[in-house]
């Protein structure tokens, strides 16, 4: 909410473009199209995880009342222990990753591709990260 609140300006201004203090500006498409698609992505994964959840609910009920016993049922839906933990350092990785690139980003200025290559690497160089922690705890 904080972030809206800060954004808003930007956002609901009526030029084309945004000035930075030193002079430097950039186009409103460059904030608006990556705004819309989280945005959408964010929308899009609370429906389907609603969807998920009523669906396992619904599994639970009807394996309950063919008969199924408890046991097996509880096999089938109980989620990975680790999962929550996994997806956690995932998030974490990923911005951090991005984080870390837009502060190297903005080190080296003018804006300008260099500066989407550097946060691109960040945040490659943090899936890489996470995909070793995987490896590593899938070994026995």
């Amino acid at each position: 909410m904080l972030a809206v609140v800060l954004l808003a300006p930007m956002v609901l201004s009526a030029q084309d473009s945004y000035h930075f203090v030193d002079g430097n500006s950039f186009s409103k498409q460059l904030f608006e199209i990556p705004a819309t698609l989280a945005a959408a992505y964010i929308f899009v994964y609370f429906v389907i995880t609603i969807v998920r959840l009523i669906l396992d609910s619904r599994l639970k009920y009807k394996m309950i009342e063919k008969g199924v016993s408890d046991k097996v049922v509880e096999q089938i839906l109980q989620p990975k222990q680790t999962d929550a933990k996994t997806q956690a350092l995932k998030w974490f990785l990923v911005l951090a990753g991005i984080g870390l690139g837009i502060g190297l980003a903005s080190a080296t200025r003018p804006f300008g591709i260099h500066s989407i290559a550097i946060i691109t690497v960040c945040l490659a160089l943090s899936f890489l990260g996470y995909f070793a922690y995987l490896k590593r705890i899938e070994k026995p």
